[in-house]
Order: C-alpha cells, then structure tokens, then sequence
C-alpha cells in the first residue's frame, strides 16, 4: 500500500504584482464616497480579489486577467489617452469607466460589467462597507414582502393520467 504525502500547505495568487495596483484603481474609482474607502481597506481589498479569482479554474482565470490588461489599456480605446489606468487622476478614472459602461465595442462592455460585478459583490460583502450605504442587519422587512405558504392539511388526489384512462 502507498503511503500517501501529506497535502501541500500553497497559497495561490491569481493577480501578478502588475495586477494588484490596477485593481486597486479601478476599486478606487468604483466605490469612492466621502468617507473613504480607506488606503488600508483597498490594500485588503485587492487581497479579497486575489483570493476570490485564485479559486477559480485555469481557464477563467486566463480570460479574467486577460480582461484586466483590457481595462489597464482602457483610456486609449475610450478615452483617447495614451496612458494606461493606473496613471491617470482619479477624476480620469471614473470617467473612463463611465465611458466603458456605455460603450458601443461589445467587449469593452462586457469586461467593464465582469468586473463591476466581481468588485461589487466582494467589496459589499465587507460589513463597515454595506453598513455605510444605509443597510441594517436588524431589517426584517423582506419577511412581509410575500406571505409564507403553508403545507395543506390533505393534499388533493392526482388527477387521472392519459395511461390511466385507457
């Protein structure tokens, strides 16, 4: 009988070093409100994006770093500026991510919204973050949006099948 290894103890990282300040731009760009996100909070959320894409197959993670170097060149095919993400102002940012949105090159758009909904669930999902746009764990109101169904006492004969019949 083989003994078999313990397994290894890895950490992958699915960003290379490159990837980490673009990230941390776009996220910038994405989520700033008066009161932060924080220099810290990015930093840890560019951490969370690493873990959340290092699960995900080779193969999606080849298409979604390959969608990332799309978003590093973005101002040249939105915003007509010879310069990638990171270098630009944040007033720049946002605007090239505004003229991603609404783009009319197909993929653009589909990397703009692949990353909007990547970034928004992880960053919302961090609790100081979805207190500060109003929302209350406390709330129940969902639970009187419909009534719940209740089981019937008998459950009703089934109807005759075509079999059945013949």
């Amino acid at each position: 009988m083989p003994v078999l290894a313990p397994p290894r103890d890895f950490e992958r990282h699915a960003l290379r070093p490159r990837h980490r300040p673009l990230v941390r731009a776009v996220a910038g760009a994405m989520f700033a409100h008066e009161d932060g996100p924080s220099p810290a909070r990015l930093d840890a959320f560019v951490d969370e994006v690493d873990a959340f894409l290092s699960f995900a197959s080779t193969t999606l993670r080849f298409g979604l770093l390959v969608m990332l170097e799309l978003v590093r060149f973005a101002p040249v095919l939105v915003a007509y500026r010879f310069a990638t993400f990171v270098r630009l102002s944040h007033h720049d940012r946002v605007r090239v991510l505004e003229r991603m949105e609404r783009s009319r090159l197909t993929p653009v758009v589909l990397v703009f919204a692949a990353y909007k909904t990547i970034l928004s669930l992880l960053f919302f999902e961090h609790p100081d973050e979805i207190a500060a746009t109003g929302y209350s764990p406390a709330r129940r109101r969902h639970l009187r949006a419909l009534p719940l169904a209740r089981p019937a006492a008998t459950s009703p004969a089934a109807p005759p099948t075509a079999e059945a019949a013949e």
